[in-house]
């Protein structure tokens, strides 16, 4: 839990100081007896919290001293200089000598701490109490239906709720001499046995909390001077059951009263007006209305029905819009992480492909690639274009093949084993035919073939030859 988390929870839900301190005010005609028996009256109070009982014992003469685990709880404390330190409650009990307590108190702890600590704090406080000294634990009344059920469980720290016959048995196991289950904080108008009461009454009306006052063996001059242990208080869920039952009981006669006045059954079963429904003219009201009301509950129960079946159609439709929506959201997060899958394999490709790109084996193989390009691809540029590019390198490859014994050798071997190809590159290689022209500047006939290189320079030295 964060730090000041369940100080700011105590200050908005437990209520302010002023409040606190109105309510713990009942335990003081309790603890009044101690002060004509013991002048000092040191008290312990484990799980002070913001101290408002420690201020409230200050105030009426007492010397208490309180612990408290939570450093926000104590830093209340502190603002306003009381005497609280940090311990835990079996800690601060088992430091104390025998017998010098008047009070042991905790408000609202047993709650928080597992049974078996509970069982120890408890005979920790009856060893450190002095004879006639009082334990006190207060704690949510489990009895309230609204704090059994719902208000208990706001505290995230809380165990688990505790019967006010469970913790009081607790005490009286322990050893101490008598236990007094004392139920507080209920509205004052239930306290009155005449007032109106209902079923939102019977659920939330018991007293939201109540404390086990529990007594140290004395003296029987001690002991009888607390008559306060005598009395009642609060108000339990049986009393408020009770109540209710008698209630709707007196509700129910005064109704059959009123009918038996209208009417009543004749030796023979029959329904018969009474007389003083006829003296006084109400049987033809009484039809009318009764017929109006018979109307109008099979008017109510047929929009009733109709209402509910609406209602279901509504909710299975409800529940099928519902289920379209989740499977439609799969789908779209599936097809999500698709394209996001496929998105990151194609940036992974393209950055491969720049890296490639810029290699320098690319740029070295790039002559090779456009080659087996045009090798591949001949329709594309043609055949002419091709045996063009042939006859173009053929010179210089036969230049290099001659100037390469070895070479020259391994390429007449391969030409005389595979005529076809031996053919194949004569033709490539086979001059193109020209006409037979008299050399008229020369006046000799070029019987020797020229290529179209030397066709165009022969072509540029006549003009030349022709200027001059």
């Amino acid at each position: 839990m964060s730090a000041g988390f369940y100080r700011a929870f105590e200050d908005r839900y437990r209520g302010s100081r002023e409040l606190i301190t109105q309510r713990l005010e009942a335990y003081l005609p309790f603890l009044e007896p101690l002060k004509s028996i013991y002048p000092d009256l040191p008290v312990l109070d484990i799980g002070c919290g913001r101290g408002e009982w420690l201020q409230l014992l200050l105030r009426e003469g007492y010397s208490p001293v309180g612990v408290d685990l939570d450093e926000g709880m104590l830093a209340a404390c502190q603002a306003l200089q009381l005497p609280a330190h940090q311990d835990d409650a079996l800690g601060a009990l088992r430091k104390l000598p025998d017998d010098s307590q008047v009070v042991v108190s905790g408000f609202h702890i047993a709650e928080h701490v597992p049974f078996n600590v509970l069982e120890e704090l408890v005979a920790e406080a009856l060893r450190v109490l002095r004879p006639a000294g009082m334990l006190i634990l207060e704690t949510p009344n489990a009895e309230n239906v609204m704090v059994g059920t719902n208000n208990f469980y706001l505290d995230p720290t809380h165990e688990r709720p505790l019967p006010n016959q469970l913790l009081s048995f607790l005490t009286e196991h322990a050893g101490f001499a008598r236990s007094k289950v004392v139920r507080l904080q209920e509205a004052p108008e239930l306290r009155d046995e005449v007032g109106k009461i209902g079923v939102r009454e019977v659920l939330c009306g018991a007293s939201p909390d109540y404390a086990v006052i529990a007594q140290k063996h004395g003296e029987p001059s001690l002991m009888d001077a607390f008559k306060v242990f005598e009395g009642d208080y609060g108000v339990s869920l049986d009393q408020l059951a009770e109540r209710f039952d008698r209630a709707l009981e007196a509700r129910l006669a005064k109704l059959e009263k009123k009918l038996d006045v209208v009417n009543y059954s004749s030796p023979d079963g029959a329904v018969v007006v009474h007389p003083a429904a006829q003296s006084h003219g109400q049987v033809e009201h009484l039809l009318v209305v009764q017929e109006r009301h018979e109307v109008a509950m099979a008017a109510l129960q047929r929009q009733f029905g109709a209402l509910q079946e609406r209602l279901q159609q509504a909710q299975a439709a409800a529940e099928q819009a519902r289920a379209n929506a989740e499977s439609a959201a799969q789908e779209r997060n599936q097809a999500l992480e698709n394209c996001h899958y496929h998105y990151l394999r194609a940036m992974e490709a393209e950055q491969q492909v720049q890296l490639m790109r810029v290699s320098s084996s690319w740029r070295f193989t790039a002559p090779l690639r456009w080659l087996a390009r045009q090798l591949r691809e001949p329709g594309q540029h043609g055949k002419a274009s091709l045996n063009k590019l042939v006859r173009r390198i053929a010179p210089h490859a036969r230049l290099w093949v001659e100037r390469r014994p070895a070479v020259r050798r391994s390429a007449i071997a391969v030409l005389q084993r595979y005529p076809r190809l031996a053919n194949k590159i004569k033709a490539v290689l086979a001059p193109e035919p020209v006409h037979v022209t008299n050399d008229v500047v020369h006046g000799v006939i070029d019987h020797a073939p020229l290529t179209p290189r030397g066709r165009t320079i022969e072509s540029a030295l006549r003009s030349a030859m022709k200027k001059s």
